[in-house]
């Protein structure tokens, strides 16, 4: 490892490899095309990128891409990889669609960066007008491989794969499987090697299922907020619900803010940014505005609804638990959401049901609510026996009433 790397490395605090990191970089080293999964929060940013800025030249423009879904992980990636290209004398640009244009086109023009971070869409807006030629591309990464479909056209990304030189290399990161990895060798016509980590990765996040009905989840969420150590992200499948629930909430004393993709680049950077620093405990997002967010110390992730599917659930609890700290996701509920999601996570989350003790979360059913709810099985049940008898007695032509008014006059 370069000396500059090293010397980075221990500035940052970065004493030791992660798993992920040191199973793939012989094989990024020496030019071998990767698919790797690892959880998330594990360092996936730093595999790739160290061996592919040890490989790139001093001078050869354009020669390490790194695609991202989203702007803000494309400007999280660059916050991540900056120190080293400084140490490195490379320089590097983001190429995103919420930034100004003619900015980026003058710093390729001027700049010709060695290292370019780029969400799909704008770099084939250069990469068409000819800004970026092909042949300068020497290692092409996809970040977020699984979740890259979403954003951008698989003919484009397979076309710029195939077209590569054949001495470059093309490295696949995500948390999940997808058809972009399974279908590698077929799309960008080589062959890959593949890298799983995950079932080494020991995890630290609990899975927790909250029963509560429509009506009632302004309050649990409420009291989830003041939870000891609380930090979280409640997610939502839809911006529709998520700006109705956010009006709702806003009448309260909670202090949260949104990631919503309408509102703009600044806007959201604030919101981030009172994130981080704790000015604010929640933060309420879609998946598609929370993508591949590396937001350090969050201790919960809490989905609204069920999500629709696995993956989207594995993504959302990769928010927290990141580089092995404690992490909790809590799904509301009724019992029928309870039994989806555990169809929908079998075999690959354990679940389990927790409840309010007062001010923390417990797998233990409260004792007063145990018995409370024994009192209303024994009420209801005493309801219908009454009810039953009632009825008996009316088929009968026997009305107690009718004889206790005519007994008092």
């Amino acid at each position: 490892m370069k000396t500059e790397i090293q010397s980075t490395l221990a500035r940052l605090g970065f004493n030791q490899p992660t798993l992920i990191q040191t199973k793939t970089r012989e094989a990024i080293l020496s030019g071998e095309s990767c698919i790797a999964l690892a959880k998330t929060g594990t360092g996936k940013t730093l595999a790739y990128a160290i061996p592919s800025l040890e490989k790139v030249k001093v001078g050869e423009a354009n020669s390490l891409v790194i695609f991202a879904p989203t702007t803000e992980l494309a400007v999280q990636i660059r916050h991540a990889i900056n120190p080293f290209l400084d140490e490195l004398n490379l320089k590097g640009i983001s190429l995103v669609g919420a930034g100004n244009r003619k900015r980026q086109e003058d710093n390729l023009k001027k700049k010709h960066p060695e290292v370019i971070v780029a969400t799909p869409g704008r770099f084939f807006d250069f990469f068409s007008s000819g800004r970026i030629k092909v042949n300068q591309i020497s290692t092409l990464v996809i970040d977020e491989a699984d979740d890259i479909l979403e954003f951008s056209k698989m003919e484009l990304l397979s076309s710029l794969g195939q077209n590569l030189r054949s001495d470059a290399q093309i490295l696949l990161f995500g948390a999940t499987e997808s058809e972009i990895t399974r279908q590698a060798d077929e799309l960008f016509a080589r062959n890959f090697v593949l890298i799983d980590v995950r079932p080494d990765q020991k995890t630290t996040v609990k899975n927790y299922f909250l029963q509560v009905d429509n009506t009632h989840k302004l309050d649990f969420i409420q009291r989830l907020v003041r939870l000891n150590n609380f930090k979280g992200i409640l997610f939502f499948d839809s911006n529709q619900t998520m700006m109705r629930f956010a009006g709702i909430l806003a009448h309260t004393k909670t202090k949260f803010d949104l990631l919503a993709n309408e509102f703009s680049k600044q806007k959201r950077a604030e919101a981030l940014h009172n994130f981080k620093v704790g000015h604010l405990k929640l933060l309420l997002a879609t998946d598609l505005a929370a993508r591949g967010l590396d937001l350090t110390g969050v201790t919960y992730v809490i989905n609204f609804d069920i999500p629709s599917e696995a993956n989207t659930y594995l993504h959302r609890a990769g928010r927290t638990g990141r580089m092995g700290a404690n992490g909790y996701v809590v799904t509301l509920g009724d019992d029928h959401d309870f039994r989806d999601l555990k169809n929908l996570l079998v075999n690959s989350v354990e679940l389990e049901r927790v409840y309010f003790a007062k001010n923390r979360l417990s797998q233990k059913l409260p004792i007063k609510k145990a018995v409370i709810e024994e009192k209303e099985v024994t009420e209801t049940a005493n309801k219908k026996r009454k009810s039953n008898k009632k009825r008996h007695r009316k088929n009968k032509g026997y009305h107690p009433h009718y004889l206790k008014k005519k007994d008092q006059k």
